[in-house]
């Protein structure tokens, strides 16, 4: 973009619908300012023909900020371990900045300028991420890697046994009698949906059964309508399933769904068990059997981490895995046959 003169204030609400006293805050570089009003003027700035980078002043120019990456806003997942990672940030005197990108070969070197320019003090990423970019990342700035993770490089990360944790929700159902357990899974990118399958398949053999290709679903991202798509094929099928693993509380609660569509009854008919205890879990009829992330203390214990490192690099790489619990719920309440 050519160089411009700055927008009014005037302008900027009008194409924002955001006050003047908002806009002056975020132009002055006041923290009051809601991430929600933060996007419209940035929006608006954008729509006028300005860059915002050029423009807005950065809330941590001394590099007294900490970038916190996420794959998907919508996925409800991350809500609770931003909260975490935000409050340890604070304690340390950081300032958490969230930002919804991709990390891969398509946006790397776009990336790598972001980092240069604003030059965060840390980088906290839960995206899946190639070893490669990891890397170049790590030369750049100190990072953790939250939840998604290469435990095979020397960079620090927090996260759960996802085969453990999904092994023992199958042998849950397994136990309640259940002959034909589908399992819904999100893509195969990503290390959670690569070890949640191997649990899963892990159970089956263990208990003397062989995974069915027909009964596993890999599914392209956390989808809502994506997966009653799907448990509703399988629900319809001519060897129906009677149990659903699902690796997200979102496909368990498309499942619950589907199976009210097909006049079936959960858990009476169809057992279900999610994966990460979100809120959707306890709000959905019936509640949902799921196995519990410590999501709140895995950012907090991320972002400590992290802030350790940003303070004394020379600080051995650690990783550390939290527990999970399963919540058993309505969704797989029914006793064996």
């Amino acid at each position: 973009m050519g160089k411009k003169t700055q927008p009014t204030y005037a302008q900027l609400a009008a194409a924002s619908g955001i006050s003047v006293a908002t806009i002056s805050r975020m132009m002055n570089g006041s923290s009051k300012v809601s991430e929600k009003a933060q996007r419209k003027i940035m929006q608006a700035l954008t729509s006028l023909g300005y860059d915002p980078e050029s423009i807005l002043p950065h809330p941590a120019a001394d590099g007294n900020f900490i970038l916190f990456n996420i794959p998907n806003l919508a996925n409800p997942f991350y809500s609770l371990i931003i909260q975490g990672a935000r409050d340890a940030a604070k304690r340390s005197g950081y300032t958490l900045l969230i930002n919804e990108d991709a990390i891969d070969d398509a946006t790397i070197e776009a990336y790598l300028m972001m980092i240069k320019k604003i030059k965060p003090a840390g980088l906290i990423i839960t995206n899946s991420v190639s070893p490669v970019i990891l890397n170049r990342l790590d030369a750049l700035v100190p990072i953790v890697q939250c939840c998604e993770c290469n435990e095979n490089l020397s960079i620090a990360f927090v996260t759960i046994d996802d085969a453990e944790a999904a092994k023992y929700a199958v042998e849950h159902l397994i136990s309640l009698g259940c002959k034909r357990i589908a399992f819904l899974n999100g893509p195969l990118s990503y290390k959670y949906a690569r070890n949640r399958l191997a649990g899963y398949t892990n159970a089956l053999e263990s208990a003397g059964r062989k995974a069915e290709p027909e009964l596993t679903v890999q599914l392209g991202e956390i989808n809502y309508d994506m997966a009653l798509s799907a448990a509703y094929q399988l629900l319809n099928s001519s060897n129906r399933p009677d149990a659903f693993f699902c690796s997200s509380d979102v496909y368990a609660a498309a499942v619950i769904k589907a199976a009210k569509k097909v006049n079936l009854s959960v858990p009476n008919d169809i057992a279900v068990i999610g994966f990460d205890n979100t809120e959707i879990s306890s709000m959905c009829t019936p509640s949902i059997t799921t196995v519990n992330q410590p999501r709140y203390q895995m950012g907090l214990v991320g972002c400590d981490m992290l802030t350790e490192r940003i303070n004394d690099k020379t600080l051995p790489v650690r990783g550390m895995y939290l527990e999970t619990e399963l919540i058993v719920r309505e969704s797989s309440t029914r006793r064996p046959a």
